[in-house]
């Protein structure tokens, strides 16, 4: 993962604790793999994303993950009374089917720290996601690593015997190697082609992200006022303007006003100067009135058009206005927002690609190392649809990203920095599968751990009664 990036390591990342697991420790104490494998992986992901600013609670939290491996975990018995004719299968769909739960159904987390992501940099080979979405890279991956480890053990097979463990068929997984081969090759063939024909020349748009360096949201910040902020915004739209900016993108919470009625006149002399589009990302959090976190589009004439409400919310009152997906219709391309946490999850922008969307407003207030990792949600919500995203983050991350998850500019600094990032970003094409057939993957997978969770228990009891008789 950011900051590190050394994305191949993914694709082998868990053959040493798999090996470790079937192989190297006793029976009793074969879940210790698994558990000190989820620390060392989810451990420095969480305390990296969390811990400068939540505290130890989710610095420790891959402690508590690890923990819960060890005492739940019953994989080997499993495996070993199946004689691992289901070691591939029941791994890769135990992996992307908890993937599925908890971005289901764990708000804090949502999709982060899916294993996809960790191939954010590479556009080559992650276009398959328009099609299968990231839990069909999630799986490809997963297949790669649990194929090597099943490799390593049969190979470790042939040059160890020992009577209390149950040897794996090497028939079968040469059968599994050859089907990971040719799965992967069939990936990485069928994404080359996609990118050749995304890369072909489309209309572009100048757009610009602007980040403050206002770390606070504006309800909370008593220091950086309503007249500073919008002072400070006003400049850096204006020097946008000059770089030839027609779509201007503001963080989420850079305001605590509702700018239909406050500064209104302003903005609408902001946007005549400039000329451009203005994306307006605000809270409205006053006693006595329901919290709005929102954002609303501002046209060069002055026009306020539809109000988007953010719909995934962790940590604030839901929104009321929540539950729409306005698309704008403009000369520039159909425009659309989502704000913040909405990119950690794969419903808004598919939502939003569906009515049109060609490019999509990512807005967010980062807090910790987040602004590390929420670029890479959102280069795959713009992959997975095949539409542009611009995120604008308050202090440490701007980003602007194409359609086939090329990235035409990026900034991040975790010690935050005031930044206007320009550039110009090829319109979504709107034709991508996935918008359609959505999250199919992910939920075939969560089947399918359910049906493993079913058959190992109903496995382990006709052991029991074996055992008894």
């Amino acid at each position: 993962f950011p900051p590190y990036g050394v994305w191949p390591l993914a694709w082998v990342a868990f053959v040493p604790d798999l090996f470790a697991q079937h192989r190297l420790l006793p029976r009793q104490w074969s879940c210790v793999a698994p558990a000190v494998a989820v620390l060392l992986w989810l451990g420095p992901f969480m305390a990296r994303l969390f811990g400068t600013e939540f505290g130890p609670v989710f610095t420790y939290l891959g402690v508590v993950f690890a923990i819960l491996t060890y005492f739940t975990n019953r994989e080997r018995g499993f495996l070993e009374r199946t004689h691992y004719r289901w070691f591939v299968l029941h791994g890769v769909i135990g992996w992307v089917g908890f993937e599925m739960i908890r971005a289901t159904v764990i708000p804090l987390v949502a999709t982060s720290a899916f294993i996809g992501y960790t191939q954010a940099t590479q556009p080559w080979l992650i276009q398959p996601a328009s099609i299968f979405s990231v839990y069909g890279l999630n799986l490809v991956i997963m297949l790669c690593n649990f194929g090597l480890a099943q490799g390593a053990m049969a190979w470790f097979d042939r040059k160890w015997e020992a009577a209390d463990v149950v040897a794996v068929d090497g028939r079968a997984t040469r059968r599994w190697l050859a089907v990971t081969g040719v799965i992967i090759v069939a990936w990485i063939g069928i994404s080359l082609v996609i990118l050749n024909g995304a890369r072909a020349n489309g209309p572009t748009v100048r757009v610009a992200a602007l980040r403050p360096n206002y770390p606070l949201p504006a309800f909370q910040d008593e220091v950086n006022t309503s007249p500073v902020r919008f002072e400070t915004i006003a400049e850096q739209a204006r020097e946008a303007a000059a770089q030839g900016a027609q779509i201007i993108y503001t963080p989420e919470m850079v305001f605590n006003f509702d700018p239909q009625v406050e500064y209104t006149d302003e903005f609408r002399a902001l946007a005549q100067e400039t000329g451009a589009y203005v994306f307006i990302t605000y809270t409205v959090a006053k006693e006595g009135e329901p919290f709005r976190n929102e954002a609303v589009l501002l046209t060069p004439s002055g026009e306020f058009l539809d109000v988007y409400g953010k719909n995934h919310t962790f940590g604030e009152p839901p929104t009321p206005t929540a539950g729409v997906y306005p698309v704008y219709d403009t000369p520039l391309g159909r425009l659309a927002t989502m704000i913040c946490h909405d990119t950690n999850y794969t419903d808004v922008a598919r939502k939003l690609a569906r009515n049109g969307a060609q490019i999509i407003a990512a807005p967010a207030r980062e807090f910790g190392g987040f602004g590390e990792q929420y670029w890479t949600n959102a280069l795959f919500r713009a992959v997975e649809n095949r539409s542009a995203v611009v995120a604008s983050g308050v202090a440490t991350i701007s980003a602007i990203i194409n359609p086939d998850g090329s990235l035409v500019a990026l900034d991040v600094n975790l010690d935050g920095g005031r930044v206007t990032l320009v550039g110009d970003v090829t319109l979504g094409s709107g034709n991508a599968p996935y918008t359609s057939l959505g999250d199919w993957l992910g939920w075939a997978s969560l089947a399918g751990w359910v049906f493993f969770v079913v058959f190992q228990t109903v496995t382990q009891r006709r052991a029991k009664k074996a055992a008894q008789s």
